[in-house]
């Protein structure tokens, strides 16, 4: 499977590519104490050339959070990848960039689609990103088992951290 974007940077391809494979994202952010909460969201955008949004209930702790401090992480997992993407948040309320992401899946949530005033953008602006991709499980296994036998070092995969703006 092929999931590349021509003319993508090679380290942008491959954050795009994590991305596209988990879609969902823990996003991160401070309450008024400085500490950490966890939101779970749905990249809506997986095409990834910096930036990232999401759609948000207004009035909810996520949107509140970034309001008061703009500083968020984006943890993203999958079965053999993990990705961190750090940056600035805003809260954005554009009607037409919210019928462009609008989806099927947005209107469980909000019931008004893409004019509802209780749903609003999360524009996230990543600085900075750091990746770990594996050859999968069995690879990995595989690996191990070898480095083990030899003593060598196992080949765990390929790890950059990528600094964006």
């Amino acid at each position: 499977m092929n999931d590349s974007t021509p003319g993508l940077p090679e380290e942008l391809q491959k954050i795009h590519t994590i991305m596209k494979g988990v879609r969902t994202t823990m996003l991160v952010t401070h309450d008024a104490d400085g500490a950490l909460h966890s939101h779970p969201m749905t990249t809506q955008d997986a095409e990834f050339s910096g930036e990232c949004w999401f759609i948000a209930g207004a009035g909810s702790d996520t949107v509140q959070q970034i309001k008061a401090d703009p500083r968020v992480n984006l943890a993203y997992s999958g079965t053999s990848s993990w990705l961190s993407l750090s940056g600035t948040a805003t809260i954005v309320d554009d009607v037409a960039k919210k019928k462009d992401l609008w989806n099927t899946f947005t209107d469980v949530w909000f019931d008004g689609g893409p004019e509802d005033p209780k749903a609003v953008l999360i524009h996230v602006d990543a600085e900075s990103a750091q990746y770990w991709d594996t050859p999968g499980r069995l690879a990995t296994m595989v690996s191990m088992l070898k480095a083990k036998v030899t003593g060598d070092r196992p080949g765990a995969g390929e790890s950059e951290e990528v600094q964006l703006g």
